[in-house]
């Protein structure tokens, strides 16, 4: 009988091997990342006291931003 042999028996990796395995070490380092950041945002929110001068900032609509040029020119 006659098999036919594959790139990865004599230890050849192809183009889309190498693909492959980039995809997926970014894949890992996305993840890895994420969560890292993730969690330090996460443990710098739980350490900072809150006092009166936090203030929430709020932006108003584009309309009311803007609802004054008019009026200017």
């Amino acid at each position: 009988m006659n098999y036919n042999s594959s790139n990865r028996i004599t230890g050849q990796a192809t183009g889309v091997d190498k693909a492959i395995a980039g995809l997926l070490v970014a894949g890992v380092t996305f993840v890895l990342g994420y969560t890292v950041v993730r969690a330090s945002l996460a443990a710098s929110a739980v350490d900072a006291p809150v006092t009166d001068a936090d203030a929430e900032v709020v932006v108003g609509h584009q309309g009311t931003m803007w609802k004054d040029v008019s009026t200017q020119f």
